[in-house]
């Protein structure tokens, strides 16, 4: 009987020890997924980019390249919020949209750096100067 019973324990002991080990792993590739998942939710979905305007900035969706321009101003009657554009540009749902200046201080480029496409961005007080254009790309 001696030998069954250090037989048992020993087996005991192993499968203890296994099912920690196992906990463990698991554990730590729970923390992983979690971590990698949690990453990928945190996209910046809009930014703020000023312009050398200090009254007006251009509010970015990154996900859809839709673009607002936003006034502020120290009178609440001034203050407002306009599209540039409202159509959803997104080819995929891997788009992820930039704006950059120009020299001019009118102008960005949008660039959607999942693809590369990219367009002409023109904000201004007059509603005529508004715009967003796709640049087409030379063959």
């Amino acid at each position: 009987m001696g030998k069954w019973f250090v037989l048992l324990l020993l087996l005991g002991c192993s499968e203890v020890y296994a099912h920690d080990a196992r906990q463990k792993t698991d554990s730590l590739l729970n923390r992983i997924e979690h971590k990698v998942a949690g990453d990928l939710d945190y996209i910046e979905n809009y930014k703020l980019y000023p312009t050398e305007n200090i009254y007006t900035f251009l509010e970015l969706d990154t996900k859809s390249g839709r673009i607002y321009q936003v006034q502020w101003s120290f009178e609440k009657r001034e203050e407002f919020v306009i599209a540039l554009n409202l159509v959803d540009l997104a080819e995929s749902p891997y788009s992820n949209f930039e704006l950059y200046p120009t020299k001019n201080i009118y102008t960005f480029i949008l660039l959607d750096k999942f693809n590369g496409n990219t367009w002409h961005v023109q904000w201004g007080t007059e509603e005529s100067q508004r715009m967003v254009r796709w640049i087409r790309r030379a063959r």
